[in-house]
C-alpha cells in the first residue's frame, strides 16, 4: 500500500474514533449532568464539525487516489478541500463564538493560530509561493488541526470540572 494512502487511512480512523469519543463524552455530560452551556455547546460543535471534516477530507484523498492512482491528484484534492473548508467554516465558527460571547484564553488563541498558520501554509503551497511539498503542507494541516481538536476537548472537559488555565 502507498505510504501516503496508508497515512490517510490511519488518520481518518483515528479522527473518526476520537471525534466519536468526544461526542460520546459530550452526550454523557448532557444526559447525566446539567445541560450544556452555550459555550460548551459551541466547543462541542467545533470538535465534532472539524473532526468529521478531517475524516471527510482524508477519505476524499483516498477516493481521488483510487480513481486516478495518482498521489498528485490525491494531494491536490486534499489541499483544496482543506482550503475550502477553512473558507466556509471559519467565519461560521467565529460568528457563533461571538453570539455566545465565548471567553478568550491562551488555548483558544493557540488553536486559532495553529489553524490559521496551517491553512495559510497550504494556500502558499497551492499558489506556488512556497517550495514546501504539497503532501508536507497538507499533513501539517491535518496534524495541527487534530492537535487543536484535542486542546479544545481539554477546554471542554475543564469547563465542567471547574478547571481553568491558571490552575493547570
Amino acid at each position: 500500500m502507498n505510504a501516503d494512502i496508508e497515512f490517510l487511512t490511519i488518520f481518518a480512523e483515528i479522527c473518526l474514533g476520537t471525534t466519536a469519543f468526544f461526542a460520546i463524552i459530550a452526550t454523557l455530560r448532557q444526559t447525566l449532568g446539567e445541560s450544556l452551556t452555550g459555550y460548551q455547546y459551541l466547543i462541542t460543535r467545533y470538535f465534532i464539525d472539524v473532526g468529521l471534516t478531517l475524516v471527510f477530507i482524508s477519505i476524499a484523498g483516498i477516493a481521488a487516489y483510487a480513481i486516478g492512482q495518482s498521489n498528485s491528484l490525491a494531494w491536490q484534492v486534499i489541499a483544496w478541500s482543506q482550503v475550502v473548508s477553512g473558507i466556509f467554516y471559519t467565519p461560521y465558527y467565529f460568528a457563533k463564538r461571538r453570539k455566545v460571547t465565548a471567553p478568550s484564553s491562551k488555548t483558544a488563541l493557540l488553536v486559532s493560530f495553529l489553524s490559521l498558520a496551517s491553512w495559510l501554509n497550504v494556500m502558499l503551497v497551492l499558489s506556488g509561493l512556497s517550495e514546501l511539498p504539497l503532501p508536507t503542507a497538507a499533513m501539517f494541516y491535518f496534524v495541527s488541526t487534530f492537535a487543536g481538536l484535542i486542546l479544545v476537548f481539554v477546554i471542554f472537559i475543564g469547563s465542567f470540572m471547574n478547571i481553568t488555565e491558571s490552575t493547570i
